[in-house]
């Protein structure tokens, strides 16, 4: 009777001690995941679990990603306290924090970037009032950025324009006309003093004018004389090639050797205004009525660091674009200016 008890009390522990054992989920390489209680017949090489549904399986030590402790069911209510670990509530929260300070981090980045002191810049943004052969009503932007190194002779300016038109027919109708954009990109580099040697290459498209595509390249010298801090007056020439493609046969197409003048002064009167006037003129050197110019004076406020406005006038003028093309474009311009 004592050896059946005895039995009987041995079996009651190794039941009661088997359905308390702790499990353990096992994640592999794979993706897949067991869920068992770890031997002790485990070793560095080779894990041992045993599986309520499986019964005992060997898994190579090198398959295992991770092993952690199975979370016991909640008797009573819906509660997320865990076995080992924090409430999945809790994690959840903490994981939406982590997220919410990497995107803080990334954005405090973005924010404190700078562009180094020898970079300048600007965008504008405004309407054109324009008078000419035609009148037309224009929106537009353009955009200009200067890279200047100190103790450096070289210098770049990267230039563009982008003008949304709408123009106004003889009989007084308007409608809405093709686009127009341009950009320039000018190389200078200092040699002696206050001279300095150019490369610039230029870019067009005018529909009202007929151009559908002008590009001139050019090399030249210059002399930029700057009496005070208050004040510069750049001026040069030089000579390239310039091909022109248009819309119209009796318009002048092709490639065509150019000599070119252009000149720049830049005033400060005060802090925060600046008075600028820029002077460009082509020509044909073999047939001087091919020409082409734009005269630009401006006036800009700065406002603060970072805005401003612009109040300018433009002309530009096409010798030979077509009888039927407006070959005058006279333009009084507002501006929104983003400075960086």
């Amino acid at each position: 009777m004592r050896k059946l008890l005895l039995v009987l009390v041995s079996l009651f522990i190794f039941i009661l001690a088997s359905a308390n054992a702790a499990l353990s989920v096992v994640a592999l390489d794979t993706g897949d995941q067991l869920i068992g209680e770890i031997l002790p017949e485990s070793s560095p090489a080779t894990l041992m679990l045993r599986s309520a549904l499986l019964g005992e399986i060997k898994v190579p030590r090198a398959r295992v990603i991770s092993i952690k402790a199975k979370a016991l069911k909640p008797l009573i209510g819906k509660t997320t306290t865990a076995v080992q670990g924090k409430p999945k509530n809790v994690e959840d929260s903490e994981i939406k924090k982590e997220s919410i300070a990497q995107e803080r981090k990334i954005i405090d980045k973005f924010l404190k970037f700078k562009a180094p002191n020898y970079w300048s810049g600007n965008m504008r943004l405004g309407m054109n009032l324009s008078q000419g052969n035609r009148k037309w009503k224009e929106a537009y932007t353009r955009g200009k950025l200067e890279i200047d190194p100190k103790q450096s002779p070289n210098f770049y300016r990267i230039s563009g324009s982008y003008t949304y038109r709408q123009t106004e027919r003889t009989n007084g109708e308007d409608f809405k006309s093709t686009d127009k954009y341009d950009a320039e990109f000018i190389y200078r580099r200092s040699f002696f003093e206050n001279w300095f040697t150019q490369n610039a290459i230029g870019y067009r498209a005018d529909r009202v004018k007929g151009i559908d595509r002008e590009v001139q390249v050019s090399v030249g010298i210059g002399y930029e004389y700057e009496p005070s801090n208050r004040f510069k007056l750049i001026f040069g020439g030089g000579g390239g090639i310039e091909k022109l493609e248009a819309d119209f046969k009796d318009a002048r197409v092709g490639q065509y050797p150019l000599a070119n003048i252009f000149q720049e002064a830049t005033w400060r009167p005060l802090k925060r205004t600046s008075v600028i006037q820029k002077f460009s003129y082509n020509w044909d050197p073999e047939d001087s009525d091919q020409f082409n110019y734009v005269l630009t004076a401006a006036i800009r406020i700065r406002l603060t660091d970072l805005l401003g406005f612009e109040f300018s006038y433009n002309k530009s003028y096409d010798s030979d674009v077509g009888i039927s093309n407006s070959k005058d474009d006279e333009q009084w311009r507002n501006a929104l200016v983003f400075y960086f």
